[in-house]
């Protein structure tokens, strides 16, 4: 009886014997506030509480990232408007899960400008189809100014660069997103606008994965998605593990890791709603000059999430 006991003991202490956690990768763009919950479930131990030895994998282009979906090289990948080209044209890929749903950008300026409309004839630093180049071209769009004329755009990629720019008086204003914003701001720049206060339902960091994993392996797929949701809410309700785990993984100093996590902390929202979908589709479509050719709904899947939801708050 003895030897029973201490297997028992043994088991519950390292886990069913033998069982072995399963491997999954998932893939976003750069150290950046908007994958937050997705480093707090892997700080936290969410993906392990699901049996899954997580790697949260930097692949910096969109194209490289759905390219390593659909070839199953990757299983997940967190952002959701930079593949959005990809599924108009027929990928493979849904939306499962939100972490994010406003836009994590701010529009820094230099200190003359006062108003948005002051934009009017600046150069402002841009990655050309990306998500700053669409974000841009909303906020001036919102306060009636025309984007494709009453400002010029210089192809900046990368924020260290833009903030470069800016000191050289090259561009007048960026669209950057924590920690970068906050670093403009020591230099001697100001925050104009945070779009998060001005566009508070949009679809902008989650889950995604193949059509094909998720008929294949519903149950992996749901285990991820509640990884991801219990990062989600955690972040949310523990704002200090959420600052820890930025100054952690990505070497923020405390007082830009608080500025960050205020700056999200109302978007912590994770299941995305098709408005907030259809916007970041909008941003898309602007920013490459294409139209959309499915409608979002095509490419969402929410039955993991809403049951995981259902769950935890049976809990």
């Amino acid at each position: 009886m003895w030897r029973i006991a201490l297997i028992l003991v043994i088991l519950s202490i390292f886990g069913v014997a033998g069982a072995e956690a399963e491997p999954v990768r998932g893939a976003y763009p750069s150290a950046n506030v908007q994958f937050l919950p997705a480093f707090v479930a892997l700080e936290k131990g969410f993906y392990k509480r699901e049996g899954l030895e997580a790697e949260l994998i930097s692949v910096r282009s969109a194209v490289t990232a759905v390219q390593a979906l659909l070839g199953n090289q990757i299983h997940f990948i967190f952002s959701v408007g930079p593949q959005m080209p990809s599924v108009w044209e027929g990928a493979d890929i849904i939306l499962l899960a939100q972490m994010i749903g406003r836009p994590t950008f701010s529009m820094m300026v230099t200190p003359d400008i006062q108003k948005v409309t002051d934009l009017k004839g600046k150069k402002i630093g841009v990655s050309f189809g990306g998500s700053t180049f669409a974000g841009t071209k909303a906020v001036l769009e919102l306060y009636k100014m025309n984007p494709e004329k009453d400002v010029q755009y210089v192809s900046i990629p990368g924020t260290q660069p833009k903030i470069a720019a800016m000191q050289q008086g090259i561009i007048q204003a960026a669209l950057l997103a924590p920690p970068s914003d906050y670093v403009a701001i020591k230099a001697g720049f100001k925050r104009l606008v945070n779009l998060a206060d001005l566009f508070k339902d949009t679809s902008f960091s989650g889950l995604a994965a193949t059509g094909k994993t998720i008929k294949e392996n519903p149950q992996f797929v749901k285990r991820m998605v509640r990884a991801i949701v219990r990062g989600v809410i955690h972040s949310r309700d523990y704002p200090e593990d959420a600052i820890q785990t930025m100054m952690k993984h990505w070497r923020m100093e405390r007082d830009v890791s608080v500025d960050a996590y205020n700056l999200v902390k109302e978007a912590l929202i994770p299941v995305p709603t098709e408005k907030g979908v259809e916007l970041m589709a909008h941003w898309q479509s602007v920013a490459l000059n294409l139209q959309p050719k499915r409608p979002v709904r095509e490419y969402m899947d929410l039955r993991f999430v809403k049951e995981v939801m259902s769950e935890l708050e049976k809990k």
